[in-house]
């Protein structure tokens, strides 16, 4: 399904960990890092629509998986770009990600947040997020 989102962010995160020695009168400086597993996630925000295949239907399907510990959505995010041939565009594809259950927030309108954990196709893999531009 194709939803329309009003606002979201996408962190990518390497888990990297400086090793600074402490020392008295100086400016302490790294004498090296470790980098550790990297994280991919974020949130997203849309207006609440009761179409087929909109963000209802996304709602329903997550409030009533309740034997389901990780859940399964290929995610593709596409920005910018349009019907002209040229635009540029560029595009974050996630084929395995975790949605957790949306909060609503009900004001002017009724919006949805969510928020989404990339994961790769197997424990040593890294290909939880594929970026892509055209135009």
């Amino acid at each position: 399904s194709t939803i329309t989102l009003t606002g979201g962010n996408i962190s990518i995160n390497n888990n990297i960990t400086f090793i600074t020695p402490e020392t008295l009168g100086v400016v302490n400086q790294p004498l090296g890092h470790v980098t550790g597993t990297r994280t991919v996630g974020g949130s997203i925000t849309c207006y609440l629509n009761g179409e087929a295949n909109s963000s209802a239907d996304m709602f329903t399907d997550l409030i009533g998986a309740t034997s389901t510990i990780t859940n399964n959505f290929n995610l593709t995010f596409s920005i910018g770009g349009g019907i002209a041939e040229g635009v540029p565009a560029v595009e974050f594809k996630m084929a395995n990600c975790h949605l957790e259950v949306p909060s609503h927030s009900i004001e002017d309108v009724i919006s949805l947040e969510t928020t989404f954990h990339a994961l790769p196709s197997t424990i040593a893999g890294t290909d939880e997020l594929v970026v892509s531009y055209a135009g």
